[in-house]
């Protein structure tokens, strides 16, 4: 795709903007046609990489099921995730990443806690090796991510960089932990993969987004590509704040992002910020061909860059951000949190489990006229599940629920 430039500059008489006058150019890529195929891509020029991020459906498993019940839904899913890797491989994609939590087995985890040694190595191990496999018949890199016990032994939130062969490049140890993920061990580091044809490729789970500095720790190892494994958007906020979270994160380092999201929201974004694709429905695909090595050429009124990370990295200030690495800065102080880790664990275990069911039982009694059962339940939920979306929902239940009582008194 051609590129656009508009040149600015500043009219006779009126203040200079910087900001105004920065350039950023729609970027060399393109969405492809359900319609292309692998003959298509080899006849690509061989800077084109065809990428895509899947967005499977929902395949959670459920907590109450035994370690072998839970291996062959393991099996189960991991048949029909395959047929989302020939897909995306009969359609001639270069590289294919999946969401967060692949397997599903999250909400499982959270109730088995105790089991988890006998059932991820071998759950994952699977997932590696089949969906690896599958990937490699069509010579496609393969990014997963799922719960993982690592080689010490500890519990880490992992994603896998798949070479074109099927085998392992390298992982990524999420670093960013909410409270309530925080029984399994952080990473310490973002460590970046060169590969022959799509760049330096990094890796960021989930939350990882939230916090501007991890992409840019990225950015300045120089990735050129960043994969985005989540169950969840880029800002505390709505869809459309979380939205313009990602645009951001991608322009303020000229990075691609492959983003990743089970059920809704995978996407592909240009080192502009622009959307390139999106991906519509149950176990479908964005993709987008993108030049990893391109697309980022930009600058002002009075400097124009084939690349702008040749001047945004040179014009960085880090003697002015130490207060960044500071672990207890002032903020700190001023503002406490409502809640330990601890206790964000422990309900985060409760809601993936059995608070759900528990809190549509309570609806069901409001609904038949047993006020004062749900009233019961309802306040049960917001003392076990507090500050939950439970307990918040639970709230505005029990409101309505007591004016009814209140006004049927005599």
């Amino acid at each position: 795709m051609n590129t656009l430039i508009r040149d600015q500059q500043p009219r006779p008489g009126t203040a200079f903007s910087w900001v105004a006058a920065f350039v950023l150019l729609t970027g060399s890529a393109s969405t492809v046609s359900a319609s292309e195929t692998t003959e298509e891509r080899e006849s690509k020029p061989s800077s084109i990489m065809r990428v895509a991020a899947a967005q499977p459906k929902n395949r959670t498993i459920d907590f109450r099921l035994t370690p072998s019940e839970v291996l062959d839904r393991v099996d189960g899913s991991l048949e029909e995730l395959e047929q989302i890797v020939h897909t995306a491989g009969a359609r001639g994609c270069d590289v294919l990443a999946f969401p967060e939590d692949t397997l599903g087995l999250l909400n499982w985890e959270a109730a088995n806690s105790e089991l988890l040694e006998e059932v991820l190595p071998v759950a994952v191990a699977r997932m590696l090796s089949r969906l690896g496999k599958a990937a490699s018949e069509h010579r496609m890199y393969l990014v997963l991510c799922n719960d993982a016990i690592d080689k010490d032994g500890y519990l880490y939130n992992m994603a896998f960089l798949i070479g074109r062969d099927g085998q392992e490049i390298g992982r990524y140890r999420k670093v960013n932990l909410p409270m309530a993920e925080q029984s399994r061990r952080r990473g310490n580091d973002f460590p970046v993969f060169p590969t022959p044809d799509l760049g330096t490729v990094g890796m960021l789970i989930c939350y990882d987004m939230v916090f501007p500095e991890a992409a840019r720790c990225l950015a300045l190892q120089g990735a050129d590509l960043v994969f985005h494994p989540t169950l969840g958007g880029a800002a505390i906020g709505d869809e459309e704040i979380s939205l313009a979270a990602f645009r951001t994160r991608a322009v303020e380092n000229f990075m691609y992002l492959v983003v990743a999201n089970r059920g809704q929201g995978s996407m592909i974004l240009a080192p502009t910020g622009k959307i390139l694709a999106t991906a519509e429905g149950p176990d479908a695909l964005a993709i987008a061909d993108i030049d990893p090595l391109g697309g980022r050429e930009g600058g002002d009124a009075m400097n124009l860059q084939a690349d702008m990370r040749g001047r945004l990295f040179r014009e960085r200030v880090p003697d002015a951000y130490k207060l960044l690495t500071d672990p207890e800065p002032p903020i700190l102080e001023k503002v406490r949190s409502n809640i330990t880790p601890e206790e964000a664990i422990r309900i985060m275990a409760t809601v993936l489990t059995t608070g759900e069911s528990r809190f549509n039982e309570a609806v069901a009694l409001a609904r038949s006229g047993r006020t004062e059962e749900a009233i019961r339940l309802f306040e049960q939920l917001c003392s076990e599940c507090r500050t939950s979306w439970i307990d918040r929902a639970a709230q505005r239940y029990l409101k309505e629920l007591r004016r009814q009582e209140s006004s049927s008194r005599p």
